[in-house]
């Protein structure tokens, strides 16, 4: 069954054209989570037609980064970006300006069902999705199912589990201590520039500080770019390992860019060998398969059980 995959991001959007787990096309442009939500659904629409493949679609798969209620496919909650989007019927403008049914589903759900099917957790019963994008999103999938519990949430806030309680760092969620207040790309830059050595470090001249600039910092020698991905990691680390004692899954898939570096990967490893408590047996920390397209099938997945 051919859909459109819809992947709205903090700062991107991917549109994919998938059959049955195949992405046949896909398109990538910048959107502002400043705009409402009519402005980037024309955004969309106009990028959509474009696709050489839309005419053929069945279906449109929309990934929000928030929480959202997948049965009435509204948006429930947001955080910072794209505020209006509980006002926005994304059914109804799936079908006045496609002709097409909608499912609704958060991004790191559906990455983590798009890696299930067709990725690095095949064969699994459960596991534990680690997203690092903008934010830091979360999914979780036990006894073959994606859980979503009474309010849609369940699984998906492992990013604002607060792993700081001594002079925390403030999140966008207004809380203090968030993971994602110590993971996030959005908090690099701020990370970056707090540590004392960084107007000496490459980062103050960078365009972007992003895991990929402090990878590239460390690979070179810096010392800010080594301490602050040692401080990443370490968060990182913490939250792989809460998320291994509230869901116990017998895999944990890094996604997003920064589960490219290796170093990350092994770092998280060893961090849940040692520190979680495992009695079942090991969790096994891997890397996702398809960070760019693992939600787009996640999309495809979703139609192809219905």
């Amino acid at each position: 069954m051919k859909i459109l995959g819809i992947d709205l991001g903090g700062s991107r959007v991917k549109l994919a054209i998938v059959d049955a787990g195949r992405v046949q096309e896909m398109t990538i442009f910048p959107i502002s989570h400043d705009i409402p939500m009519r402005a980037v659904l024309e955004t969309v629409e106009a990028q959509a037609r474009r696709m050489a493949g839309i005419s053929g679609c069945r279906g449109i798969g929309f990934a929000y980064p928030g929480i959202v209620d997948m049965q009435n496919r509204r948006v429930l909650c947001i955080n910072d970006k794209y505020t209006d989007a509980a006002e926005t019927d994304f059914a109804r403008w799936a079908k006045e300006r496609f002709g097409l049914e909608l499912i609704l589903i958060n991004d790191a759900a559906a990455a983590l069902c798009g890696e299930m099917a067709y990725g690095a957790g095949r064969g699994a019963d459960s596991a534990a999705l680690l997203m690092v994008g903008t934010g830091v999103g979360t999914a979780v999938w036990s006894e073959g199912r994606l859980l979503t519990g009474k309010h849609g949430s369940m699984g998906i806030l492992g990013g604002h589990i607060a792993i700081a309680h001594e002079q925390p760092r403030r999140c966008t969620c207004g809380n203090a201590g968030c993971l994602e207040a110590y993971a996030g790309t959005w908090a690099l830059p701020g990370l970056a520039r707090e540590h004392p050595g960084f107007e000496r470090s490459v980062l103050q001249k960078a365009e972007r500080i992003d895991y990929r600039t402090l990878a590239e910092g460390v690979e070179a020698g810096d010392a800010v770019c080594k301490d602050v991905f040692h401080s990443v990691c370490r968060a990182l680390c913490v939250g792989a390992a809460n998320l291994v004692h509230a869901y116990d899954p017998e895999l944990l898939i890094l996604s997003g860019g920064a589960s490219r570096i290796g170093a990350l990967r092994t770092a998280i490893q060893e961090h849940v060998d040692r520190y979680a408590w495992t009695p079942g047996g090991r969790v096994r920390v891997t890397a996702a398969e398809n960070p760019e397209a693992s939600v787009a099938l996640g999309l495809s997945s979703l139609f192809e059980k219905r």
